[in-house]
C-alpha cells in the first residue's frame, strides 16, 4: 500500500506545522468566540439516528487503541513503532497538562443535559480542553503521514485515514463529551504532538534499538497486553464494545504476524 521512506521531506513537514498551527489557532479563536456554544448545539443535533455510528467511531480515539493500531500498522516503516511509542509518551504527558491548565468545563457542566444529545457515558468536570480523542487520533494519523510515502495511487488510502480521524474528532461532539473548540485544538496539539515525535526521534532514534530481540519481544508483549485492555474494558454501549473488541481483534492479529516474524529472523 506504502512505500518506506528513509525521512519525511520538508514540504511534509512544512504542510503539518501549517495545519496543527491553524487548528489550534482555530480552536483558540472558537473557544472565546459565542460560537462554540452554538456550533455545539447545532451539530450535536445534525445527525439524528447515527447514534449507534458515533459511539462506535468515537472508539477509535482512545489512547489505548491508537497505540495498537499504530504498532500494527507502522510496524515494517524505518521508525514507525518509535514514533508511534514516544507519541503516546508525549500525548499522556500534554494531554492531562493542557485540560488542568485551560481549566474548561464540559459541555454538560454548561448546557443543560436536556438540551445536548448525549450517547455513551455522561462526562462532566473542568477537563475539556483541548480533546484527548482528538489528540492522540490526529497524532497518530501524523505519525502514518511521516513514515511512509504517499504516491499519487495512494492518496485515495490517505484520504480515508483523514476522514477516519476527522470522524474520530467531530464524534467527541456528537456524543456530547467535547466543545467544537476542543476537537480543533486537540487535533492541532495531536499533529504537533507526532511533529515532536518525529523532531525527538530524529536526535534521538530508538527505532535501531527496537529492532533487536528483546525490543521484538517487548513490543509482542504490549500489542498483547493493549489488546486484551481492550478486550476487558468496561463499555457503555453496544457500539463502543464491537470497536473494542474489532480493534482488539486487529491488535492480536499484528501479535501473532510479528510472532511469526521473531522466529524467522536469524537473530544474532
Amino acid at each position: 500500500m506504502f512505500q518506506l521512506i528513509p525521512a519525511p521531506d520538508k514540504p511534509r513537514l512544512t504542510l503539518l506545522l501549517i495545519f496543527s498551527v491553524t487548528l489550534m489557532l482555530g480552536g483558540l479563536l472558537l473557544f472565546l468566540s459565542p460560537m462554540n456554544l452554538q456550533s455545539m448545539l447545532w451539530l450535536n443535533h445534525l445527525t439524528p439516528g447515527l447514534d449507534y455510528f458515533w459511539s462506535f467511531i468515537t472508539q477509535f480515539g482512545d489512547g489505548a487503541a491508537v497505540l495498537l493500531l499504530l504498532l500494527v500498522i507502522t510496524r515494517f516503516s524505518q521508525n514507525g513503532n518509535a514514533l508511534s511509542l514516544k507519541i503516546f509518551l508525549l500525548g499522556s504527558l500534554l494531554s492531562p497538562l493542557l485540560k488542568s491548565w485551560v481549566a474548561s468545563p464540559r459541555p454538560l457542566g454548561v448546557v443543560q443535559p436536556d438540551l445536548l444529545n448525549r450517547i455513551g457515558q455522561p462526562l462532566t468536570g473542568a477537563n475539556s480542553m483541548p480533546s484527548g480523542h482528538s489528540l492522540t487520533v490526529f497524532a497518530g494519523i501524523g505519525v502514518i503521514l511521516l513514515c511512509f510515502s504517499l504516491k499519487a495511487r495512494h492518496w485515495p488510502v490517505a484520504a480515508l485515514l483523514v476522514l477516519l480521524a476527522v470522524l474520530v474528532a467531530l464524534s467527541r461532539v456528537m456524543v456530547g463529551a467535547h466543545w467544537p473548540a476542543d476537537v480543533l485544538a486537540g487535533a492541532g496539539s495531536g499533529l504537533a504532538v507526532a511533529l515532536l515525535a518525529q523532531r525527538w526521534e530524529a536526535s534521538q532514534a530508538w527505532q535501531p534499538y527496537l529492532q533487536r530481540r528483546p525490543a521484538q519481544w517487548g513490543l509482542l508483549l504490549t500489542e498483547i497486553v493493549l489488546a486484551g485492555y481492550l478486550l476487558t474494558a468496561t463499555t457503555a454501549t453496544a457500539a463502543e464494545r464491537m470497536a473494542f473488541d474489532l480493534i482488539a481483534t486487529i491488535g492480536i492479529a499484528g501479535a501473532m504476524s510479528r510472532l511469526s516474524f521473531i522466529r524467522r529472523q536469524p537473530w544474532a
